[in-house]
């Protein structure tokens, strides 16, 4: 027997209990996420029904199959809100903060503060384990959330950014953090691969829709305005959206110009089938100067680089997207279609002083374009048998991925004698490169799930799982090289040049057995993976064939020890080929200063992949405690061979090849600790992580390790009054590089303390001050840079009747002290880059925000 229940609009009730008495048995269930239910393996012809739904009235009906029936399939069961007004009733009991549900991390919004006005990232903050940077990006346990979905369902275009900041708090009941291994994991259970974080937002009964949109106008200092609208219109799944901004910065590092504007729409296209399409456009204008340091170690010693970068560039895009979605009884299809069109041109210069080992000056100017259309396309079709749990899913999907880009260069290489350390001469060479290149794949899988239990064993379920995904990828690359003489004469370079065909097949066959229950769901399996590498040049008579075969296990654990704690782990292995770069056996010299020959004889590489969470949390007072562990383990990896070679000159200069190797592994661990107290109105928290890395690396044929280890920690406390939102921060990190080379030196190490103050007072109902500053202490740079002190302050005000007008003041950077300080590392290389500029502005702006997410 099956059945649905919708409210009075037609709107499914998720969440529905449904008891069910046939004969002698009595039955229970709750309605999915689309408000159905069913029950089956009963046998009594008679049944009567009782459904309940908290802010509902209780709903009753008897129903019978007739005689020779096997299925019944009952009219959608209409529940009416009930309106019955009682008495006042305080009840006074223990809400239970955050709960483990399988792969869900749940927390209820009634354990947090949420004051009148406030969005749902005001309420993120609050979360242990979640954290919300400045420009919006919301990470849970270091991961980054990468779509918002809302009551389980797709919601907009499902950029996190941009609706936490338009949501209000009070409409949502519970915020989940999901682990999402996407649809077709949805249909069999089948869990393949690492998981994405989704966020949830799970409404309160009757607030699924609403029409919610803003405007706003600012300008400021240096140069500074902006302009920004939307609006939107939701109605559970018919959702109509569109979003246009303008903003304009500038400073002494340069200026940025963007322009973006989008529109989406989302409804029903019949009973049981949902479309959305999505279109974007956006204009952007970027001027940069960035300052670097590069300390490259070989055999000979160490190799000093400053580099002074400026650049400009212009570029626009368009992307679309279209969607379509179906659920009919036992049958699921998803198809999508997107793609984007991408062009750009970019102006830039640099000066590169090159020190130590090798002693050489670079002087480059660079005009080039951009071209990169890519179209995407996705068919998915599953089905659940009569056989209960026997499931299967098909997926088919396809990528046509194209480049284009010319490049006029201008390089002036200034040479020294080695020993003297005196100037030889310069040397002036005007290249043209023109690069062509596509990359198309084709994918297509297949699953199948068999139950190995009996279909009435409520206890638990067994299955055994078969997966086969077949994999082809196709490139196409045409480097030409053209070299221009002082007189304005264009030859071709034939060795700089080359054309270039492969084919990278991929079958991954994978069984494993299943085992399903309330508390522990584990998957353990074996996997192999047969590839072949192919690829051609032309001009050249040498070939690339390669054949690889891997075996690995896989396996996923799910194990919820009590509704307050659970333990969770995965592991996965991959196949990888080398890409074109690594593979190309002609010199790209773009980087006079490293040029790159790849290495066609490269195989392909295999990665492994395994972590494990464990998550603990005390119901009644609060406390919450995360940890991770995450390992990688790379067989032959492609890895850089850096060798020094000799010129006309009795110069060197360095070359960057590539050759497999084994040793590269990384092992992290991050944890979050919170202690909430004062009915969560106060809490601390403490949280971190460690990792440890080893890289390989060939400088000269010579084997060599890159050993790396990054520490971080941070203490914070926080509090959240009706007048006050605060979070003060204190941490410290350690980066540290050490090469295996004798003569590299000492271990690199980079230090960095951090107090960080974020604040919002209200002052009254029309009046809020914030005020957020932060404290580096840096030391370990080989680059100068400053101690900055950060200190920025606004203040906002209401206006109109309900508040919908605001105006607002703010003053970044006050002491003009910011600078963008980063350090990286790549092969034999550890690059510092500094960005200074003008950062401190003031601000005016205004904004009228207009919503309506009232009871339906």
């Amino acid at each position: 027997m099956k059945g649905s229940v919708t409210d009075s609009t037609k709107q499914a009730i998720p969440g529905a209990n449904i008891r069910m008495i046939a004969g002698k048995d009595t039955l229970s269930t709750n309605t999915d996420k689309d408000g159905k239910f069913s029950f089956d393996q009963f046998q009594s012809p008679d049944f009567s029904l009782l459904i309940r739904s908290i802010g509902y009235r209780p709903a009753s009906s008897t129903h019978s199959f007739k005689s020779g029936q096997n299925t019944l399939q009952l009219k959608p069961i209409l529940l009416r809100p009930d309106t019955q007004m009682l008495k006042e009733v305080v009840i006074e009991g223990k809400i239970v903060a955050m709960k483990v549900k399988k792969d869900t991390l749940e927390y209820n919004t009634a354990a947090y503060k949420v004051r009148d006005g406030d969005h749902v990232d005001q309420l993120l903050k609050q979360l242990p384990g979640v954290e919300v940077d400045e420009k919006g990006k919301v990470t849970s346990m270091g991961k980054e959330m990468t779509k918002i979905r809302v009551n389980g369902k797709d919601f907009f275009t499902g950029n996190v950014k941009e609706f936490i900041k338009q949501l209000p708090a009070e409409m949502f009941s519970h915020i989940q953090v999901v682990d999402d291994y996407g649809d077709e994991a949805k249909l069999t259970g089948i869990k393949m691969g690492e998981p994405k974080k989704i966020l949830n937002l799970v409404t309160k009964p009757g607030r699924n829709r609403g029409t919610f949109g803003n405007a706003g106008v600012e300008g400021g200092t240096n140069n500074r305005y902006g302009f920004q609208t939307s609006g939107n219109v939701w109605k559970d799944d018919k959702q109509i959206g569109l979003n246009a901004n303008l903003n304009n910065t500038n400073n002494s590092a340069g200026s940025t110009r963007g322009l973006y504007t989008s529109g989406n729409y989302r409804n029903h296209l019949s009973k049981r089938t949902v479309g959305s399409a999505n279109y974007a456009f956006n204009h952007n204008l970027n001027e940069n100067k960035q300052f670097n340091y590069i300390e490259r170690v070989n055999p000979l010693g160490t190799l000093y680089t400053t580099n002074d970068n400026a650049s400009e560039s212009k570029s626009s895009g368009h992307n679309f997207d279209l969607n379509l979605q179906g659920n009919y009884d036992k049958e699921f299809l998803t198809a999508s279609l997107n793609g984007s069109f991408s062009n750009g041109r970019t102006n830039s210069s640099s000066e590169n002083i090159q020190k130590g080992a090798i002693r050489q000056d670079l002087y480059n100017s660079s005009n080039s374009n951009q071209y990169n259309p890519s179209l995407n396309g996705n068919f998915g079709w599953g089905k659940n048998f009569a056989k209960k749990r026997r499931t299967m899913y098909v997926n088919l999907s396809g990528v046509l991925g194209s480049s284009k880009s010319d490049q006029d260069m201008m390089n002036k290489i200034g040479y020294y004698d080695q020993k003297t350390g005196a100037f030889i001469k310069d040397s002036l060479l005007n290249r043209l490169v023109d690069n062509k290149s596509s990359n198309d794949q084709l994918t297509a899988s297949v699953s199948f799930s068999e139950p190995l239990n009996r279909a009435d064993d409520t206890v638990s379920t067994k299955n055994i799982d078969f997966n086969y995904v077949f994999s082809l990828s196709s490139t196409n690359n045409s480097l030409q090289t053209r070299v221009r003489d002082p007189h304005g004469v264009i030859s071709f370079v034939d060795s700089l040049s080359n054309v270039y065909h492969s084919t990278f097949l991929n079958n991954n066959f994978r069984v494993s057995y299943r085992y399903g229950s309330k508390r522990l769901n584990y998957t353990a399996g074996i996997s192999l993976q047969p590839s072949s590498l192919k690829g051609s040049y032309e001009g050249r008579t040498d070939r690339i064939r390669q054949n690889t075969l891997n075996f690995s296990p896989s396996g996923n654990l799910n194990f919820v020890i009590s509704p307050s704690q659970a333990l969770s782990g995965n592991y996965n292995g991959s196949s990888n080929a080398p890409d074109f770069q690594q593979l190309q056996p002609v010199a790209d010299t773009r980087d006079l200063q490293n040029v790159i020959i790849g290495n066609p004889n490269l195989k392909t590489s295999f990665n492994h992949n395994a972590n494990v969470d464990y998550r603990l949390f005390d119901p009644a007072g609060g406390l919450s405690f995360q940890i991770g562990l995450n390992t990688s383990l790379i067989q032959n990896q492609v890895v850089a061979n850096v060798v020094l070679v000799g010129d006309s000159l009795n110069n060197l200069k360095q070359e960057t090849r590539y050759v497999n190797a084994n040793g590269n592994y990384n092992i992290g661990t991050s944890y979050t600790l919170s202690y909430p107290f004062s009915r969560n109105r106060f809490a601390f928290a403490l949280n971190g992580n460690l990792d440890r890395a080893n890289d390989v690396l060939f400088t000269n044929g010579k084997k060599s390790f890159s050993k790396r280890f990054n520490y971080n920690q941070q203490f914070s406390f926080s509090a959240n009054t009706e007048k006050l939102s605060m979070t003060a921060q204190a941490s410290y990190g350690l980066n540290a590089n050490t090469y295996s080379l004798s003569n590299a030196g000492q271990t690199r190490n980079v230090e960095t303390w951090a107090f960080n103050i974020y604040s919002r007072f209200i002052l009254s109902k029309s009046w809020t001050l914030n005020f957020n500053s932060s404290k580096r202490i840096n030391s370990g740079y080989s680059i100068a840079a400053n101690n900055p002190l950060l200190i920025n302050a606004g203040i906002e005000k209401t206006i109109f009747k309900k508040r919908t007008g605001m105006i607002t003041f703010a003053v970044n950077d006050l002491l003009n002290q910011g600078n963008g300080l980063n350090r990286t590392f790549s092969d034999n290389a550890v690059t510092e880059s500094r960005t200074n500029g003008v950062t401190r502005f003031f601000l005016l702006g205004f904004s009228m925000r207009l919503q309506d997410f009232g009871l339906h």
